[in-house]
């Protein structure tokens, strides 16, 4: 047996990581941060939020560029660790991740601000409340939170877009003068409060091992985030200032409801405020999601203790991380106000975003030819001095007590590296160990025929692995371990290591058997996703499989409408199918095969030869026809069905053309006389459509094995099965 390969999925795609990064920056910023720009810069206050704006568009093409060189879980913590070395790392890891307990904290406190529009209760009481249930969905788990931010971030661009228009038309143009009533340093002592709205661009960095095409997404998710970040907020300020004085502004914490009640009376302020309060929680909620992130790789690392990632046994979420950053969050809505949490959050940004645009600068200097991003930043250096230059000149604006904090973090960041860390380091400065699983591609035009056998039941693998077996030159068994999105990748594959399930040891020794009595070539790959659909077409792919043999999965008719693992497979693998239903008997006698001269049913026709020529079973192809249909139609028929049986000399085939009103009955009752059968979807459009009726009828109420062939039509990019 080939060594087995563990592998970790990449099933983030654009939108889901541009949702990520915009749902961060615009989450509780634009809802609680307006009131506190506006009483310090008045109508300036939206030149504060294009030049914070500016700085992190800057700093996105540093960050860009080493997320395509480096996609490991820890984003800016990796980059600078391998940049500037372990305790640099060690310091930024430790400010990342408070950056972003201290914006989930901020989140809360705008949460409870916008609940107090309809409930009047204590601000701290309403955002601990809300925290203690954050803390805990996220603790055993929630499937549908990432799902659920998706959703939120739809919904909040919307609202806040109509919000920007309509508004937009009612600005008095006498409310925006004096334009900067409190002067220019006004603007950037603002600007270094607010630049904590700019933190998501962290938190995808954080998550860029787990994109697909990372060469595309990534720089076209991130950059685009921080772009419409840009305008919304920019948008949203000048909308407030002209359409309410600077007095009403300042003695409201909710400004953004104060505008909406006046463009549309009691709906527009019943919206905006239930959007604001789905913001904030959407942004509290993400800091505790991701919160594994940064200490898992400073674990990984040995620069904090293991114990910290550990991942819970019923669970499967890094629950003692989750835990210190929960109650750390609810530990600062008693220290500080909301003011304050913007401001040391803001400080921590600063410090990320100067030492990643000096890891750019040292990665182009030192010219590592490990060092390939797919993508470089095309106005290096100056974007990179840019946001260099732009974070320091912030840092006066924050405030004594915010640097003095920030000087106690870096301190307890040397502490952890000389004390705790630096004896048991275990990563080198090889970026090559960090570049990601090259592996040597498969030449595109071999004719060598790949089946990929994703297994997850004992009780079918090894029918599946016979039946591939039969029909392929190389088998890849696909093992699939589904990670809980609060957890990082690496940390469940380090999991897995410590306590493999019994399920996965099952599944192991089954093919290791199996590879004892195969003459083919084999490998076995275990891959860590968050969604099992997407891990299986991604490794179909990667693996150049010409075709995937899954086990049918019944379900309810719930599942079917809303799409499971088989269905999101057979509607958007680019591979052929087929889905085994029953066990395979390892030597058949009799394969059956339903013909109705669709492209499915002849690339079945295909696969029943390719088992017949390596099993010596008799091959029978079944081609069911209407009464009603024309004498000529029936003898073009029939003489197809001959021509087939005529053009193998080395497999025994047979042919019957019956006239039926119904294909299904027809076939189910010739499926008592065969070992297997197999059916080709009848659907037209392989991308637009589950499997039809009929092959669904023949396997849920056959007794015998039914094989269902589905297959992906392409003219140029991928391969013709054995054709």
């Amino acid at each position: 047996m080939n060594k087995t390969q563990q592998r970790l999925g990449r099933s983030l795609g654009f939108f889901p990581v541009f949702a990520i990064g915009t749902g961060t920056m615009i989450g509780a910023g634009i809802f609680v941060l307006p009131s506190i720009a506006i009483s310090t810069a008045g109508p300036a206050a939206v030149l504060s939020f294009i030049i914070g704006g500016l700085i992190t568009l800057a700093t996105t093409f540093s960050v860009v560029e080493l997320a395509t060189g480096m996609p490991q879980a820890g984003g800016s913590y990796y980059f600078i660790s391998r940049a500037l070395g372990p305790m640099f790392g060690t310091i930024i890891g430790l400010g990342a991740w408070l950056s972003l307990v201290f914006k989930g904290s901020f989140a809360l406190v705008g949460l409870a601000e916008y609940l107090n529009v309809f409930f009047s209760m204590p601000i701290v009481i309403a955002a601990f409340g809300v925290g203690i249930i954050l803390l805990l969905i996220n603790y055993r788990g929630a499937k549908s939170s990432g799902s659920l931010q998706n959703i939120i971030v739809v919904g909040l661009i919307l609202i806040l877009l109509v919000f920007t228009i309509r508004g937009s038309a009612m600005i008095d143009k006498k409310l925006l003068k004096p334009f900067m009533p409190y002067g220019v340093s006004s603007v950037f002592e603002t600007t270094g409060i607010i630049f904590i709205s700019y933190l998501g661009i962290v938190k995808l960095a954080a998550i860029s091992e787990e994109v697909k095409d990372p060469s595309k997404n990534i720089p076209r998710a991130f950059l685009g985030s921080v772009i419409l970040v840009i305008l919304i907020y920019g948008g949203i300020i000048i909308t407030v200032n002209g359409m309410v004085s600077l007095e009403s502004l300042l003695n409201t914490n909710t400004p953004l409801v104060y505008a909406a009640t006046i463009m549309a009376g009691t709906p527009g302020r019943i919206i905006i405020t239930i959007a604001g309060f789905f913001a904030t929680v959407s942004t509290a909620n993400a800091a505790i999601l991701s919160s594994s992130r940064f200490p898992f790789a400073m674990a990984r690392d040995n620069l904090l203790p293991r114990s910290l990632v550990e991942i819970h046994k019923k669970f499967q979420t890094p629950y003692r991380a989750i835990l210190v950053t929960g109650v750390t969050m609810l530990g600062l809505l008693i220290l500080f106000d909301v003011e304050q949490l913007a401001k040391l959050g803001s400080t921590f940004n600063v410090m990320v975003f100067v030492l990643v645009n000096f890891s750019v600068l040292i990665y182009r200097k030192s010219k590592n030819p490990d060092y390939a991003p797919s993508f470089k930043d095309p106005f290096y250096p100056f974007t990179q001095i840019i946001g260099i230059v732009g974070s320091l000149l912030l840092l006066p604006s924050l405030g004594v007590f915010s640097m003095v904090f920030a000087l106690v973090v870096i301190i307890i960041g040397i502490f952890l590296y000389v004390f705790t860390g630096r004896d048991k380091i275990e990563f080198n400065y090889s970026i090559q160990s960090y570049l990601g699983e090259g592996e040597v591609p498969i030449d595109i035009h071999s004719e060598e025929k790949r089946i990929l056998v994703p297994i997850s039941n004992p009780d079918n693998e090894e029918d599946l692995l016979y039946l591939a077996d039969r029909l392929g030159d190389m088998i890849i068994g696909l093992n699939v371990v589904k990670v809980p999105e609060q957890t990082a990748l690496n940390a469940a594959r380090e999991c897995y290591h410590d306590s493999k399930s019994k399920d996965c040891k099952i599944l192991e020794k089954v093919f290791s058997e199996w590879t004892e009595v195969t003459s083919h070539r084999q490998k076995y790959v275990i891959t860590f996703d968050h969604d099992v659909s997407n891990a299986i077409m991604e490794q179909s792919e990667k693996e150049k499989a010409n075709l995937i043999i899954m086990g049918w999965q019944r379900g309810n008719r719930l599942q079917y409408a809303i799409g499971g693992i088989t269905h999101k497979i057979l509607t958007n693998a680019k591979t052929h199918i087929a889905v085994l239903k029953g066990h395979f008997t390892k030597d058949p006698k009799k394969i059956l095969v339903a013909y109705d001269g669709k492209h499915n049913s002849r690339y079945g026709l295909f696969l029943g030869k390719r088992l017949a020529l390596n099993t010596g079973a008799t091959l029978k192809v079944l081609r069911v026809i209407n009464p009603d249909t024309s004498e000529e139609e029936k003898k073009y028929a029939l003489e197809e069905l001959k021509e087939i049986a005529e053009m193998e000399e080395n497999i025994d085939v047979q042919y019957e053309l019956l006239e039926k009103y119904s294909p299904t009955d027809a076939i189910l009752e010739a499926t008592n006389d065969s070992d297997l059968t197999i059916v080709g979807d009848s659907s037209k459009r392989f991308k637009r459509n589950f499997l039809s009726t009929l092959p669904q009828r023949v396997a849920s109420h056959s007794k015998k094995p039914i094989l269902i062939i589905k297959r992906y039509q392409s003219s140029t990019k991928y391969l013709r099965f054995f054709e």
